[in-house]
């Protein structure tokens, strides 16, 4: 069963059919073989909103796995996302699972090539199902940019990630939240308090 979602996905992939896959697989019974999360062309409208308003014109997945959510959102939305992942030996060998986008690869030391990715002009920070806080808080601090993107999931949903969305953020307010379809997963944007506050420098 594995395989078959697998390679069905990968076909749309290849035709990018990405509403396809959103729409066929966000409720199948092996969907978490892919992707924890499955938006609605609704939500990616929305996320896309957000970030024209907020000024951003790409985006940095910490943590991206495959990519394929990733390469969704960017086909969606037309916003560049880029994906990093550590551990690239494992990456490469061949248990791993298909990847949808080129992956950029940090020790847990984050490197020079990222800390210039986190540097970049007019760029949104995105944590996808995360589950590590100080690796979370890592990325953070050395990001540059004023808007932050938790998804994950809501209170009663069952399954723990750090950071997870609407929690505080120290220096970072809730800006816009929306949930994915009516999966009690949601989609929560953050500003700097600073751009909360009217101050649109340094995006």
């Amino acid at each position: 069963m594995e395989g078959d979602i697998v390679n069905s996905v990968l076909e749309l992939y290849k035709d990018s059919k990405w509403r396809d896959i959103v729409d066929r697989y966000h409720d199948h019974p092996e969907r978490n073989k892919l992707l924890w999360v499955y938006p609605s062309g609704e939500n990616f409208q929305f996320l896309k909103q957000c970030l024209e308003d907020l000024l951003c014109t790409n985006i940095v997945s910490i943590g991206c796995g495959s990519g394929l959510l990733e390469w969704i959102m960017s086909q969606a939305t037309g916003i560049p996302v880029s994906g990093v992942e550590v551990d690239g030996a494992w990456w490469h060998c061949k248990y791993a699972p298909p990847t949808f986008i080129p992956l950029l690869f940090t020790p847990m030391e984050i490197d020079k090539e990222i800390i210039t990715l986190l540097s970049k002009p007019h760029t949104a920070l995105m944590f996808c199902y995360f589950n590590a806080r100080a690796a979370f808080e890592n990325y953070l601090n050395k990001f540059s940019g004023n808007v932050l993107i938790i998804i994950g999931p809501g209170e009663g949903k069952g399954v723990h990630t750090e950071p997870r969305p609407f929690e505080e953020v120290d220096n970072w307010k809730l800006y816009k939240w929306q949930e994915v379809r009516q999966s009690r997963d949601f989609i929560a944007v953050y500003v700097r308090e600073c751009l909360r506050n009217g101050v649109m420098k340094h995006i």
